[in-house]
């Protein structure tokens, strides 16, 4: 009876650890310096790094859609479609990812209530 599905005095504190547990992407460590770049690693298994001083823009539409705008040598939006990912756009704007990890289409392995990074689109644009 310690692990309920549903919400008791006994299993409160431990929905909260197993959900940051859980997150998709990576943090540093509040010791660590600043960082120069975060990575993203795409459901094929293909990582893309981009620089933290060419992201320009962060857009936060709901909390499941945000979009990073990067200018560097290239134009490049990314686009990141999930759930729960307002903490993930705190961080990014605090420069505080190390990486992003794209899961997928949603599946009952994960519960409801943690953050799930379904889509990443990375769209190049014309100068």
């Amino acid at each position: 009876m310690k692990r309920m599905p549903f919400p008791t005095n006994e299993n409160v504190g431990q929905e909260t650890s197993a959900k940051s547990a859980t997150t998709p992407w990576k943090r540093a460590n509040p010791n660590e310096p600043p960082l120069f770049m975060f990575q993203v690693q795409l459901v094929d298994g293909s990582m893309i790094s981009y620089a933290y001083s060419d992201l320009r823009e962060t857009r936060l539409r709901d909390a499941g859609y945000l979009q990073l705008r990067i200018f560097g040598m290239e134009k490049t939006h990314v686009t990141i479609q999930g759930r729960h990912l307002t903490e993930l756009a705190n961080l990014i704007g605090m420069g505080r990812i190390k990486t992003l990890v794209e899961l997928g289409p949603r599946t009952f392995d994960r519960p409801e209530a943690s953050p799930s990074i379904d889509s990443i689109t990375i769209e190049r644009m014309a100068d």
